[in-house]
């Protein structure tokens, strides 16, 4: 065997060696990702009890309950409506403060530094800091309305305000993800455009609207596809604070799910509902998905 053969071969070798070398590794990460989804559509279609071993097969059983649950379509509305207060709340936000860290000031660094200092508390601790401020007699955010001459606020228990409290909870916590994303997008902003706007005669609001914002759309859905993704099987904030209720007003599928596996020990029910969740989930994150795919091609092919 001459020496250019023996060179090909070991070059062969290394090929080989590391094609298998990353394809088993992604082999058991899938693998392990796997068995538990299948595994949890087999329990859906299951009678399953949390704490028997006996179980018998009752096909889409546990869907067709949950369809004839009101309870259910109560918790799909307000899964629905929580991950859409989310993004329309914590988006605008998200792009006001990057928008204000992105000015030149002394204390720029100061409040970069601080800003994401939420995403760094746990959820559930957040969750229960805040259920204390919003009591009604004791709560410090009632003290302050009062302070300012404004009536006491109901926050967490009234039905009619407990969910969006908790959604001010949530982006109180995320809105930093948003802010360190768009603040991101800003920097990725060429200043050539930029300084021609501005030579143009372009004003900072038009720079803004016909410059930034357009470049920042991709960005904009990347944060609203993770957002959207968290905030559907959101479950700490929820039931830190409320616990699904008052009278069912904050009651999504996760919580639901979470109260039919360890309160009712229908664990098949349960991985009903989470596969319900899941598909919703699948769907929408595959829309947003599919736009973000079409904002980066748009903007490079520009």
């Amino acid at each position: 065997m001459s020496g250019h053969d023996v060179e090909a071969y070991r070059r062969g070798w290394r090929a080989r060696l590391t094609y298998w070398g990353m394809l088993v590794p992604a082999l058991v990460i899938l693998f392990s990702s796997l068995y538990p989804f299948l595994q949890g559509i087999l329990t859906s279609l299951t009678n399953r009890k949390l704490y028997l071993q006996t179980e018998d097969f009752i096909g889409l059983g546990n869907f067709e309950t949950l369809i004839h649950t009101p309870l259910f379509w109560t918790a799909l509305g307000n899964t629905l409506i929580y991950a859409v207060l989310v993004v329309v709340i914590q988006i605008p936000l998200g792009l006001g403060f990057a928008l204000l860290l992105d000015v030149p000031s002394r204390v720029r660094s100061f409040f970069r530094t601080t800003v994401v200092l939420p995403l760094l508390v746990p959820p559930v601790v957040a969750g229960l800091m805040w259920k204390t401020m919003m009591q009604p007699q004791s709560g410090v955010l009632n003290w302050l309305l009062q302070a300012v001459g404004l009536p006491p606020f109901s926050w967490l228990t009234d039905p009619s305000t407990a969910l969006i409290s908790v959604v001010l909870i949530d982006a109180w916590v995320f809105t930093p993800f948003a802010v360190i994303i768009f603040m991101a997008g800003l920097q990725s902003v060429p200043p050539e455009i930029e300084e021609a706007g501005r030579v143009d005669g372009a004003n900072a609001w038009q720079i803004f609207r016909l410059i930034r914002l357009p470049w920042l759309v991709p960005y904009i859905v990347l944060v609203a596809l993770f957002r959207v993704a968290d905030s559907l099987k959101q479950l700490e904030i929820i039931y830190a604070t409320t616990r699904g209720g008052p009278l069912n007003a904050t009651r999504t599928l996760h919580i639901m799910a979470y109260e039919e596996a360890y309160r009712w020990s229908n664990l098949g029910r349960a991985m009903a509902i989470v596969f319900v969740l899941w598909l919703i989930c699948y769907l929408i994150s595959g829309l947003l998905l599919a736009l973000w795919q079409k904002q980066e091609k748009a903007r490079y092919a520009v």
